[in-house]
C-alpha cells in the first residue's frame, strides 16, 4: 500500500540514508543494494503493521486525547508510512549498477587510491544510498566519488572536499 504523496519531490530521508535525495532521479544502487532496499521496505512494513496494532489497542479504552501509548503510536505510524513511500519510490526508481571490469573508474568500479601521505585505499563506487565511506563505499556523487570517475590507473586527481584538498593517485581500477 502506497502513502498517498503529491508527485516528485525533493526529500529529505536523512532516518534511511542521511541525504537528501532528488526521488524524481534515477537511484543508483548495486543488484545487493537493490536487495537491501526491498529487505528494509519488508522490515518497515512489518513495523508499520505492528504499530498499527498498537495504536488500536491503545485507543480501545475510548479517550485518545491526553493518551500518550496512542500518541506514540500514531507518530510511529506517520514515521513508518513516510519510510515506506520512501522506499518504494527508491525501488521504483532503482537503475542497477553493473559490476565493472575496464580501466576506467565508472560506478561499479573497485579502485585502489593512494593520498599525499602514501596511504592506500580501496573503494567500491556506488550510489548515494549505499555510501559507507567508513566501509569503503563512496557515492559517485560525493566531491571524491565525482572526481575519481573516468579516470585510470595513474591519474592524479585533486579534490575539494568538505574536509579540505585531497591530493588522490589512482593506482588501480578493477
Amino acid at each position: 500500500m502506497r502513502s498517498a504523496s503529491p508527485g516528485p519531490r525533493v526529500t529529505d530521508i536523512r532516518h534511511i540514508i542521511g541525504l537528501q535525495v532528488d526521488l524524481s532521479e534515477p537511484v543508483l544502487v548495486t543488484a545487493e543494494g537493490l536487495q537491501k532496499l526491498k529487505h528494509d521496505l519488508e522490515d518497515a512494513r512489518a513495523r508499520r503493521k505492528e504499530a498499527g496494532e498498537r495504536m488500536k489497542e491503545a485507543a480501545q479504552p475510548g479517550d485518545i486525547e491526553d493518551n500518550p501509548e496512542f500518541e506514540q503510536a500514531k507518530e510511529e505510524v506517520a514515521s513508518l508510512d513516510n519510510k515506506i513511500y520512501e522506499l518504494e519510490e527508491m525501488i521504483g526508481r532503482a537503475q542497477i549498477i553493473q559490476e565493472h571490469h575496464g580501466s576506467v573508474a565508472e560506478p561499479g568500479s573497485t579502485i585502489e587510491v593512494e593520498d599525499a601521505d602514501g596511504q592506500v585505499e580501496t573503494w567500491h563506487l556506488v550510489g548515494a544510498v549505499e555510501a559507507d565511506p567508513g566501509a569503503g563505499r563512496i557515492s559517485v556523487e560525493s566531491p571524491v566519488g565525482r572526481a575519481v570517475l573516468g579516470r585510470r590507473t595513474g591519474d592524479r586527481v585533486t579534490v575539494n572536499a568538505p574536509s579540505g584538498v585531497i591530493e588522490l593517485t589512482v593506482k588501480a581500477v578493477h
